[in-house]
C-alpha cells in the first residue's frame, strides 16, 4: 500500500474510531465508505451496514440505493414505496483488495458471486448480512410494478491498491461477464468500475469537499443590499443550468436540501407536487415560471464574473418539491424550455438562513407553526450539542445533510437527524423494533412525541451519546457481532437499568435529573462497560430465549414487550439485572 493511501486510511480510521481494527478490516470499511459516498453523496451513513459478513466470499460490500436513499431493510423500502409510489433502484457491489494486482481470476470471481446474488442459487450465501440483502433484492423485484422510470442500475466496483492498466485480457473478462449479467434482463444498465490507488484517493478526497455548482445565470438581477447578506440574486434559470444545482455528474440528486426532516411527498397525494408535475407532463413548459413559487438557494460563497457563477457550500431552503419533480421529469422532451424562478442568497449568518427557510416555505402542506417550531428546535439542538463537553463525549448535531463535510471533526462524533430520531425513539419511547423503517415515516408516526419545541434537550443528547459509545464497543470487538441488530434494544435497557423504568415528562426538570443519572455512568467508561455487559448477559439469558438465528426477532414488537414486561413500573423503578439471570 502506497504512503498516500496508507495516510488516508489512517485518517479515516481515526475519524471513525476504527483504530483497534485489523488493517484489512479498516481497508474494507474505507473502500465501502468511499464508494457508497460516491453513489449516495452523504458522509453520515453507517458503513457497517454495507458489509456482507466475515464468511462471505467474493463481495465485500453492498449498497442498495432507492429513490436517493441508502436502504437497510425491506421496511425502509416499503416506506419509500408508500411515500413515493415509485422505485428507482441502484445496486452497488464492492470488492476490495489490498494487493496491487488486478487479477483476472479475482475479477471473474467477483462477477460470479454477483450473478449468484441475482440467481435462484442465492441461498449459497449464509451470513445474516447477505440474507438481508437478498431479502431486499427479492422484495424489490416482487414490487417491479413501481419501476415506472427504469429497471435497476447495477454497478460493480473492484478496488485495488495498484494501478489499473487497460489490459486486453481483463477487459475481455469484464465484457463477457457484463453481457451475461445483461442477458438476465434485470437491469437498465451494468457498469464495472476498476479503481486503483489514485482513483481511491480521489474518491476519499471527494468525501471531504463542500458541494459546489457552476451555473450560467443570465436572466438575473442583483437585489438591494441586505444586512448580513453578502449578495443576492433573483431571476430565471433554464432547466439545463438549474439541474447542475440539484443533480451531480452521476445523474443522482445532490444532498442539498436544508430541512431534511421534511420528506419529499409523493406526487399522487400531494397537490403541490401534482400541480407541478401536471404542468410539465402536459407540455406547458412556458407556464412553469408563472405557476411556480420557485427555488431559494442559500450559499456561503460565490465566485465568478458576469453570468458565470460558482456557488459553494449551498443548500436549497425552499423548493424541495419543485426540485424533485423536475428531477423525475428531467428526461421529458422539451423540458429544456422550463425556466425555474430562482433566488440565490449568499450569507454565513445562521439566523438569516433560518429566517429565509421559515419565510419561503409556504407552498407545501407544512403548517407555518409546525415549520417554525421544527426549525427552531433543530437549531436549538445543534447549539446545545456544541455547548456540551470538550472531551471524548463531544458530539455535533447535523441538522443539514453534509453540514460538517469539509470540517476537521471526527466523523463518529456527528449525529444526523436520522440517527437522532432512531436513538431517541428507541431509548425514550420504547420503540427499538420500529427503527428499521424509513426515519421520515417514523417521525410522522411519532408526531409531537419527538422534536417538540417544549422538550428538554438532554434526552436527545443522552440517547446519541449512549449510542455512539455503544457503537465504539462494537468497533473495538468488545461486543459480539450478533448483538449489532439489538443495539437499539440495548439503548432502551440502558435507560431502564441506570435511571429506572418510569420516564418523567419530556418538558420537566425531572427529565434533566433523569438524564443526569445516565450521564454519570456515561462519564465513567469502566462503569458504562459494566452496565452494557450486564445488558448483554440479560439478552442472552434463557429467561428471554431470544432466537438470534431469526433476523426478524429484533423487528417484532413482542420482543420489546418481552423485555419491558419484566419491569413493572408500579412495583419497582430500579432493579438489579442479575436477579433476572
Amino acid at each position: 500500500m502506497d504512503a498516500i493511501t496508507k495516510s488516508f486510511l489512517n485518517e479515516f480510521s481515526l475519524s471513525k474510531n476504527y483504530r483497534r481494527m485489523k488493517e484489512s478490516d479498516q481497508f474494507e470499511l474505507f473502500v465501502n465508505y468511499c464508494v457508497i459516498n460516491k453513489e449516495y453523496d452523504s458522509i453520515s451513513f453507517n458503513i457497517k451496514n454495507t458489509l456482507t459478513g466475515r464468511a462471505t466470499q467474493g463481495i465485500d460490500g453492498i449498497g442498495i440505493i432507492i429513490n436517493n436513499k441508502l436502504c437497510e431493510s425491506i421496511n425502509e423500502i416499503q416506506d419509500l414505496i408508500d411515500m413515493n409510489r415509485i422505485l428507482n433502484v441502484q445496486f452497488v457491489f464492492i470488492q476490495s483488495k489490498t494487493s496491487s494486482k488486478f487479477s483476472g481470476t479475482k475479477i471473474d470471481g467477483f462477477f460470479r458471486w454477483v450473478k449468484s446474488f441475482f440467481s435462484n442459487q442465492a441461498n449459497i450465501f449464509e451470513t445474516d448480512e447477505m440474507k438481508t440483502f437478498i431479502e431486499m433484492k427479492d422484495f424489490i423485484y416482487n414490487n417491479s410494478k413501481y419501476m415506472k422510470e427504469r429497471n435497476p442500475l447495477c454497478k460493480l466496483y473492484y478496488v485495488s491498491t495498484g494501478k489499473w492498466i487497460e489490459d486486453a485480457n481483463l477487459k475481455n473478462i469484464i465484457e463477457n461477464n457484463i453481457k451475461e449479467l445483461d442477458s438476465t434482463n434485470l437491469f437498465e444498465s451494468i457498469t464495472f468500475n476498476p479503481c486503483d490507488a489514485k482513483i481511491l484517493q480521489s474518491m476519499y478526497r471527494k468525501t471531504k469537499e463542500p458541494v459546489t455548482a457552476d451555473i450560467h445565470f443570465e436572466k438575473k438581477v442583483i437585489l438591494p443590499t441586505i444586512p448580513d447578506v453578502k449578495v443576492s440574486y433573483s431571476g430565471m434559470l433554464p432547466f439545463e443550468e438549474f439541474k447542475k444545482i440539484i443533480i451531480d455528474d452521476t445523474d443522482k440528486m445532490k444532498s442539498v436540501f436544508e430541512d431534511n426532516i421534511r420528506d419529499y411527498l409523493e406526487k399522487e397525494d400531494n397537490p403541490v407536487n401534482n400541480d407541478i408535475n401536471t404542468t410539465i407532463s402536459n407540455g406547458k413548459f412556458e407556464f412553469f415560471s408563472i405557476l411556480n413559487n420557485g427555488v431559494t438557494v442559500v450559499a456561503e460563497q460565490i465566485s465568478g464574473a458576469g453570468d458565470d457563477l460558482t456557488i459553494t457550500n449551498y443548500q436549497i431552503v425552499n423548493g424541495c418539491q419543485t426540485s424533485h419533480v423536475l428531477y423525475e421529469n428531467r428526461l421529458i422532451k422539451g423540458i429544456e424550455k422550463v425556466n425555474v424562478p430562482l433566488k440565490i442568497i449568499i450569507t454565513d449568518n445562521p439566523e438569516i438562513k433560518s429566517q429565509i427557510t421559515r419565510a419561503t416555505n409556504n407552498q407545501t402542506a407544512v403548517e407555518v407553526e409546525q415549520l417554525e417550531a421544527l426549525t427552531d428546535f433543530q437549531k436549538n439542538l445543534e447549539t446545545f450539542y456544541k455547548a456540551l463537553y470538550e472531551d471524548e463525549n463531544k458530539l455535533y448535531y447535523e441538522r443539514r445533510t453534509n453540514q460538517y463535510k469539509n470540517c476537521d471533526i471526527q466523523n463518529f462524533r456527528i449525529v444526523n437527524i436520522e440517527t437522532q430520531i432512531k436513538v431517541f425513539s428507541s431509548m425514550f419511547l420504547n420503540k427499538p423494533h420500529l427503527v428499521t423503517g424509513y426515519y421520515g415515516k417514523l417521525k410522522k408516526e411519532m408526531g409531537h412525541t419527538i422534536f417538540d419545541i417544549n422538550h428538554k434537550l438532554e434526552p436527545y443528547y443522552v440517547s446519541s451519546l449512549t449510542y455512539i459509545k455503544l457503537e465504539n464497543l462494537f468497533n473495538d470487538n468488545m461486543i459480539e457481532d450478533n448483538m449489532w441488530r439489538y443495539r437499539y434494544h440495548i439503548l432502551m435497557l440502558f435507560r431502564v437499568k441506570v435511571a429506572g423504568f418510569k420516564i418523567p415528562p419530556f418538558n420537566s426538570n425531572g427529565m434533566i435529573k433523569y438524564c443526569t443519572e445516565m450521564l454519570s455512568v456515561l462519564d465513567d467508561n469502566d462503569e458504562f462497560i459494566d452496565v452494557i455487559e450486564e445488558i448483554i448477559d440479560l439478552l442472552n439469558s434463557p429467561k428471554f430465549n431470544l432466537n438470534f438465528n431469526d433476523r426478524k426477532t429484533c423487528e417484532r414488537k413482542i420482543t420489546t414487550d418481552l423485555l419491558l414486561d419484566y419491569f413493572d413500573e408500579c412495583k419497582q423503578l430500579t432493579f438489579d439485572f442479575t436477579d433476572l439471570l
